[in-house]
């Protein structure tokens, strides 16, 4: 049980980011709480569900017979990557990505091993992993990232040891992953840069730590751990791994992720008999039941509210350079002159919102974007 649930759970041209410009991380405001995406067995094989907040309106978005699971949310709340073998020999899996209702599944990675637990850069322009393709006959699992639309896939941690679920830190400087050697029953909790340099030990402790979630504003991470009993509960520390404390204490208890406003922590535990989804405040009290027997129900990832609109400058560039990205994946020119303007913007520069605005103008004139792209990447750069 301890082993499921703490397990299973290049700047390129976008410009500097929220830290760069020493203005702080991004803070979710309360309206981006969105749908938690999560793993389910009920239907006889593993689907990604998603549910309401509350644990209302579940829905099989997959509804496939192969494995379907390790499902995150992208930042903007409109995709979720997951890892699925449809596309290949039964329990090889590869990392898909697939619109928030279920529809336009792509397969991102088409390996010849097994790729799991996707998560989203921070401006949704890159995916990290982790892969056996490297492993030969052996263990070695390894940390790769790639563009978002799987191109460019690169190994960050060329280790020996099993690097696994990935976690990317809220400003985007920051991978979070578990390590453990193998056949040890060690695992421990690390953090490197973003491009794999400084790997560090966070937590140290000889039990299994793993399952990393940082909580929207980068300051903390909640983690499973076996360090107090054998069956798992859940911890949330500081980022640099001190100041632990534990948060659960019933059953066996894993895979934390934060709600996008920080005040809540979903995780799943086996404390009602089969493994389901809790929510919790992020202080580990009102501890609730979202979902039910029958199936296995685990790995949930809370995903912001599609459309929420941006009350800060920070926050609207952050959303802006999302959407820059999406639109603007194969015109890199362009994308370095709106997110240098997006800099510029949010050092207070004069005129840097009207240069914005006319170089939009112009993309849509040109036929590169549409109006209404135009349109929405202005609203959201409204607040500065």
């Amino acid at each position: 049980m301890t082993a499921f649930l703490v397990a299973c759970s290049s700047d390129d041209l976008t410009g500097p980011s929220v830290a760069e410009l020493g203005g702080g991380r991004r803070i979710a405001v309360a309206a981006d709480n969105g749908k938690i995406a999560f793993g389910s067995e009920r239907d006889g094989n593993h689907e990604v569900y998603v549910m309401n907040p509350d644990g209302t309106g579940e829905t099989n978005l997959t509804n496939n017979p192969a494995i379907d699971m390790t499902p995150e949310w992208s930042p903007d709340g409109t995709r979720i990557a997951f890892a699925s073998d449809r596309d290949g020999f039964p329990v090889l899996l590869d990392i898909f990505v697939m619109n928030a209702d279920g529809t336009s599944p792509i397969n991102l990675t088409n390996s010849t091993n097994t790729d799991l637990a996707p998560s989203w850069s921070p401006d949704g322009t890159k995916i990290a992993f982790h892969t056996f393709r490297d492993a030969g006959i052996g263990l070695q699992s390894e940390i790769y990232v790639m563009d978002a639309d799987g191109s460019n896939q690169v190994n960050l941690t060329q280790n020996a040891a099993i690097d696994v679920f990935p976690k990317w830190s809220p400003d985007g400087t920051k991978i979070a992953f578990m390590r453990q050697v193998p056949f040890s029953s060690d695992a421990e909790i690390f953090v490197m840069s973003a491009t794999g340099a400084n790997q560090t030990n966070i937590t140290n402790n000889p039990a299994a730590d793993g399952s990393a979630s940082w909580s929207p504003d980068g300051s903390k991470i909640a983690f499973g751990s076996s360090r107090d009993d054998n069956f798992g509960e859940v911890y949330v520390m500081n980022a640099d791994g001190s100041g632990v404390v534990r948060l659960t204490t019933e059953g066996g208890n894993g895979e934390p992720a934060w709600s996008p406003d920080g005040t809540k922590i979903v995780f799943a535990t086996d404390r009602d008999g089969d493994l389901q989804i809790y929510a919790m405040n992020a202080d580990g009290s009102n501890q609730v039941s979202l979902t039910a027997p029958p199936g296995r129900n685990s790995l949930p990832h809370w995903g912001v509210a599609p459309g929420s609109a941006p009350t800060t400058c920070e926050e609207g560039v952050s959303q802006a350079r999302t959407r820059i990205a999406q639109l603007l994946s194969n015109r890199p020119l362009y994308r370095l002159v709106l997110n240098f303007l997006l800099f510029r913007m949010q050092s207070g520069a004069q005129y840097a919102e009207t240069n914005f605005g006319l170089v939009l103008d112009f993309l849509v004139q040109e036929q590169i974007i549409s109006a209404q792209d135009a349109a929405e990447l202005k609203d959201l750069v409204s607040p500065c």
